[in-house]
């Protein structure tokens, strides 16, 4: 992304972040950020509630009703993990057992208990692999496979809690826009394999030296952003003068002609929306490309 004019700059940053602008929680994931105790409460009235169902329909109606103990039983699975799965489902089959214990012979009930039993506990054993799998494969979608840091997902859930943290304590949020200098050239001399080394590289020298808190994103062909949370501008500029200069020692000693140029924006609450402060990053990083290779442009917002 390079600069192409005035007019067509600004159309572009608006379309920069779409995935930031427009952001889509699923139920999984809303319910998954609930505190424990709420799940747990959740689970619990659901299963209150289809007990309630089983004892009505078994009592009055002589309906069958344990089928959707498959309910609370799969809520727990998938939202508590194995330990809490297999307790209410043992609690459900305790709960339909004592139910019918009045009505059919005991023979029965218990056999039907069994059934149920091993009905809910292979639900639960099914529902924590699937788990583990839906966990996998939604780490992979926020991670860029070439540099193996976050990507431009990734980095808007990250923005959106660091956002959240710097509203609630009254601290400042850094976002830094880096740009690499002579990739393109790089890239079309030495050929892609060497291209897609130097983002490795990249990515790594930035890694290496931020904080743990911090967070760095791929989001473009080699752009990148660093995420500095509850940051001001003074610390925000060391951390950056340290990734600038350590990726300098890397080229030089991988001899390619490629520097940095990084644009810098400290915000104080209360704060703009995620894409605002970072299409600011990105115009800082701009104004410090049209002063040429290897500059840096810092600025508070």
């Amino acid at each position: 992304m390079k600069p192409t004019g005035g007019p067509l700059r600004i159309k572009y940053n608006v379309a920069l972040f779409p995935s930031i602008s427009e952001p889509c929680v699923t139920i999984t994931e809303y319910t998954d950020r609930q505190p424990k105790k709420l799940l747990y409460l959740m689970g619990a009235f659901l299963l209150i509630v289809v007990a309630a169902g089983d004892y009505l329909t078994h009592t009055n109606l002589i309906l069958e009703f344990s089928p959707l103990y498959v309910i609370p039983v799969s809520f727990f699975a998938w939202f508590a993990g194995k330990r809490a799965g297999i307790f209410f489902a043992a609690a459900s089959v305790s709960l339909a057992f004592a139910i019918r214990l009045r009505h059919i012979q005991r023979l029965t009930a218990v056999w039907d208990a069994l059934l149920w039993l091993a009905l809910y506990f292979g639900t639960v054993f099914i529902l924590v692999q699937l788990r583990k799998l839906y966990e996998r494969e939604r780490h992979l979608s926020r991670i860029d496979p070439l540099t193996r840091i976050e990507n431009r997902r990734a980095l808007r859930e990250s923005a959106d809690r660091a956002r959240s943290y710097s509203e609630r304590q009254g601290l400042p949020l850094s976002i830094a826009f880096l740009d690499l200098d002579g990739f393109k050239v790089l890239n079309d001399k030495l050929g892609h394999r060497i291209g897609d080394k130097l983002l490795a590289l990249t990515a790594a020298v930035i890694r290496k030296f931020i904080r743990p808190t911090d967070t760095v994103a791929r989001v473009g062909g080699d752009e990148f952003v660093i995420l500095l949370p509850a940051t001001t501008s003074e610390d925000a500029a060391q951390i950056l003068h340290r990734v600038r200069h350590n990726f300098e020692v890397a080229m030089q000693n991988k001899r390619w002609p490629v520097t940095i140029s990084v644009g810098l924006v400290t915000f104080s609450p209360p704060l703009s929306s995620v894409k605002e402060m970072i299409q600011h990053a990105d115009a800082a990083m701009y104004a410090a490309k049209s002063r040429g290779r290897n500059q840096f442009e810092q600025r508070g917002a």
